[in-house]
């Protein structure tokens, strides 16, 4: 970026001319972040000041951002139009004037202006530029219209009640501060079911499948099919499989291709499955380096007859302390799959001989609270990676359990810890306060041992159902009965052996 560079040892700008091509190969960025130079604190501008004329900003994470020709104010991002960050709603030209400072920025505010003059989500935001509900977006469809919503990617938009024309997607304006929406049940248009390809059609020109799960993946130009998932470079996804195994001089019509496989281009959006009820959100929490990294991955590889684990929930989200980037597991019904991180926490022996884990799990339970996904959905479920899961079933068991704050002990009095469903008012009631279960003597405990006395603290009911969860350490872990959980399977093996016995 043209400009001053806060990482280098002096503040004369640079011009950033490129005077040769890229060398191939992938950026590996640097194990540190870059060191802020000492002449950044005394020659560059701080948040409240105008960075014009310095380009350049004390603060870490921030950049110098010009709005119009007299000011330029120092911000994390900045998208040409009204910022809800600012002071004014007048737009930004959003010209970026030097290099980014290191470092975490600070948590933006909105403005007092915004709810007054932006649209609400789903509202047209063409005129204003500017959306009041916090971490959305103003979104153009076309020249008429345009959408405050949290994320838009161009092409057909299926939950558009008014027609299958594509949207551009550009950002008209900043974004509002503030957390993501919960998720919701997608609301497919009634233009769907005709106009989107079905399994056997080419859906190249339509862009979109009218079955749920299903995704228009590109064959070749001019030619691709609905389906749940596309592998490309693999055999199964060759033009013709028997040419795959022929000489690639074969020149017969079937094997015009040479076995060539699929580009697996994504060509639109996935059609969404509708949610079941009760709506559950269920959880892993990971470790790398261990099998169960083995058994996540497995059930990622299967097709959409598929219905055990935690992918076959309505939501679900796979937590890890291992890395704070993410690691990517595999595609599922929603799309790539990522580990999110919590903070890792020390586990020794509790008092019953097994891991003493409550501080890690108090650590993954803040995290759960701040994504505030646990309030799409009537239950959370936080299964172990070797618990085999069975959706299907749980929500029959759960289904006369509703509206109250409750949790499911599965052994006696106590809720194991390998699957821990817990109502979403449950839920809200501990994350409403916390601090008493904090203060409990739970040094020596396993995190299920605490989180059970720490719920009912609380208020939130226990409710015994011995039929919930399948265990080794309590009645036993029998796949051919009638269970919606089975506990433990500590290889992909064996947890796929168990999910297909369950489901004969």
């Amino acid at each position: 970026m043209a400009g001053p560079d806060p990482t280098d040892q002096g503040p004369a700008p640079w011009r950033c001319t490129a005077l040769g091509h890229r060398a191939p190969g992938h950026y590996v960025w640097p194990p540190a972040a870059p060191l802020v130079q000492p002449w950044v604190r005394v020659n560059c501008s701080n948040s409240s000041e105008n960075c014009l004329e310095t380009r350049c900003c004390q603060d870490a994470g921030l950049a110098c951002f010009q709005k119009n020709r007299s000011w330029a104010h120092c911000k994390t991002v900045c998208s040409d139009g009204p910022d809800p960050t600012d002071v004014d709603p007048l737009p930004w030209r959003c010209k970026q004037l030097g290099g980014r400072t290191p470092g975490t920025a600070p948590t933006s505010t909105t403005s007092e202006w915004v709810p007054k003059l932006c649209a609400a989500k789903s509202r047209n935001c063409l005129f204003c530029g500017c959306c009041r509900d916090p971490g959305h977006a103003c979104f153009r469809k076309n020249d008429s219209f345009a959408m405050c919503a949290h994320s838009c990617a161009k092409g057909v938009h299926l939950e558009d009640p008014d027609n299958w024309k594509n949207w551009t997607c550009t950002q008209l304006g900043g974004r509002t501060p503030g957390p993501v929406h919960t998720p919701r049940p997608p609301q497919l248009a009634p233009w769907v079911k005709d106009h989107c390809a079905d399994m056997h059609e080419n859906c190249a020109i339509s862009k979109c499948c009218k079955d749920e799960n299903m995704q228009c993946f590109e064959q070749e130009r001019g030619h691709a099919l609905c389906l749940f998932k596309c592998i490309a470079n693999h055999t199964k996804f060759s033009h013709h499989h028997q040419c795959s195994r022929e000489a690639k001089g074969n020149t017969s019509e079937d094997c015009r291709f040479n076995g060539k496989t699929w580009t697996c281009r994504e060509v639109g959006p996935r059609t969404l499955r509708s949610w079941s009820w009760p709506s559950l959100f269920c959880t892993h929490v990971m470790r790398f380096h261990s099998y169960e990294v083995e058994i996540v991955k497995l059930q990622l590889q299967q097709d959409e007859h598929f219905r055990g684990g935690i992918f076959a929930c309505d939501q679900y989200a796979v937590y890890a302390s291992d890395t704070s980037s993410g690691t990517f597991l595999g595609s599922g019904p929603y799309g790539p799959v990522r580990t999110r991180w919590f903070k890792t926490a020390p586990v020794w022996r509790s008092e019953a001989n097994t891991a003493g884990n409550t501080l890690l799990f108090m650590n993954f339970w803040e995290a759960v609270r701040w994504d505030l996904q646990y309030k799409c959905c009537h239950w959370t479920i936080k299964a172990d990676p070797d618990a085999v899961l069975l959706p299907g079933r749980l929500r029959g068991a759960l289904s006369h359990r509703m509206d109250r704050p409750n949790f499911i002990t599965t052994c006696g009095t106590m809720m194991y810890g390998a699957t821990e469903t817990i109502s979403v008012k449950g839920l809200e009631r501990y994350f409403s306060n916390e601090n008493p279960c904090r203060s409990l003597p739970w040094h020596d405990w396993g995190e299920d041992k605490w989180l059970g006395i720490c719920l009912q603290r609380m208020g939130v009911a226990p409710v015994f159902d011995g039929s919930l969860v399948g265990d080794n350490l309590c009645y036993g872990a029998n796949c051919w009965d009638y269970h919606s959980a089975y506990h433990p399977f500590k290889n992909a093996n064996a947890w796929m052996w168990c999910y297909r016995t369950a489901m004969r």
